[in-house]
């Protein structure tokens, strides 16, 4: 190998030369990736893609859950806001496994008009899976809708969440996805402020 024709003078350091010198041969020394390393790194991409392959399903089905939950609460809140605004009641109706409808009571009754329809999105339904207990709230959990076994339930337009004979309540709404516990949720309304707080299940307990 020819070495490259360096300029120096008689007061060049000698480190300054053999730096050069050292330089000029490292780069004549590099090399492209052994099979060994190809292999190491096609490895490593085939356990993080068969990783994602496993986690992302899992991931998707709870995100849907969340946006369920965010479904239900906005429409409880409009319910809520429509009461006291419209100083009428809001029935609050949840029908079938996805379906949930809001009312008003005209006057006098026993008319009432549909204000607001909706379903749940991305296969959620109400839900309340074997094993997962109640939330901290304590509020009931006899089935996915549980608000004892009243008719109506509503929110007043004083803003509290009462039943049938308007009596304050309190209840709790389960949902998730069918066969995937760690997609539970739940909604719970406390009947004298009609607060609402939601509740995820982590697999072991329930978090807020």
């Amino acid at each position: 190998m020819a070495w490259p024709m360096l300029k120096f003078n008689s007061g060049m350091a000698m480190t300054t030369l053999v730096a050069a010198l050292m330089k000029t041969k490292s780069r004549s020394n590099v090399k492209g990736f052994s099979l060994t390393e190809i292999v190491i790194v096609m490895a490593t991409i085939g356990t993080m893609a068969a990783a994602a392959s496993v986690l992302m399903p899992a991931l998707i089905n709870q995100s849907k859950s969340d946006g369920a939950t965010a479904q239900v609460v906005n429409t409880l809140r409009v319910a809520r806001d429509r009461a006291i605004g419209e100083r009428r009641n809001i029935e609050v109706r949840f029908l079938g496994t996805n379906h949930i409808q809001i009312a008003r009571q005209e006057i006098p009754g026993p008319a009432t008009t549909i204000v607001a329809d909706m379903f749940l999105e991305g296969g959620q339904r109400y839900l309340q899976f074997t094993g997962v207990p109640d939330t901290p709230d304590y509020f009931g959990a006899l089935g996915p809708i549980a608000f004892g076994s009243t008719p109506k339930i509503m929110f007043t337009s004083e803003g509290t969440f009462v039943d049938s004979v308007g009596d304050e309540l309190n209840g709790t709404v389960f949902l998730g996805k069918p066969g995937e516990p760690t997609t539970a949720r739940a909604i719970t309304i406390f009947g004298t402020t009609a607060l609402l707080h939601t509740w995820k299940w982590d697999g072991r307990q329930w978090t807020d």
